[in-house]
């Protein structure tokens, strides 16, 4: 673990403050969940709260399948990251931060093509695309995300991926 120097008090109702550096360093917004470990050496440990977190490994099987039975990258964002990718050749984009406009943009609740967005902060060049969200009674939790850096994706690409959308939605339905 890595040191800050920030040392922090519980008030009385055992609320504690995390620190505006660590927030902005992490990402952290006021409505974001946090869930509490306790590690073997007996430290608590915080972390951010991600429905999706016990899922990951199916999220990129999907990933994989989708990208194979299409034909064309596809990628999973959760909040302002890119949870998993569809091929090995798209890792690097894992480590990536996501514009401002694209994480807005993602967070669609309906089938949404995209041209011309700048996906990456660091990184100029403009995406097209196709988005799947995953909607649970209302909240946006994720999204397929389906890149087309050459070829349009045909109607049955659509049907495919918006059955693996339907799949994933009908997982936490129940």
């Amino acid at each position: 673990m890595k040191a800050t120097g920030i040392v922090r008090r519980l008030d009385d109702l055992g609320r504690l403050v995390i620190p505006k550096e660590i927030r902005k360093i992490y990402k952290l917004k006021e409505g974001d969940s946090i869930e509490f470990f306790v590690n073997e050496n007996d430290e608590i440990v915080l972390k951010k709260f991600s429905v999706l977190s016990d899922e990951i490994e199916m999220i990129t099987q999907m990933c994989q399948t989708l990208q194979e039975s299409i034909g064309h990258p596809v990628l999973f964002v959760e909040d302002d990251q890119i949870l998993c990718v569809g091929h090995s050749k798209l890792e690097e984009m894992k480590q990536q931060t996501l514009s401002a406009e694209f994480q807005e943009f993602v967070k669609s609740y309906h089938v949404r093509p995209f041209e011309q967005i700048r996906m990456f902060s660091a990184v100029p060049d403009t995406m097209k695309g196709t988005i799947f969200p995953i909607t649970v009674y209302g909240d946006w939790i994720g999204a397929f995300v389906i890149l087309e850096p050459e070829a349009p994706l045909q109607p049955h690409h659509l049907d495919v991926a918006q059955a693996f959308s339907r799949l994933l939605i009908r997982s936490h339905e129940h």
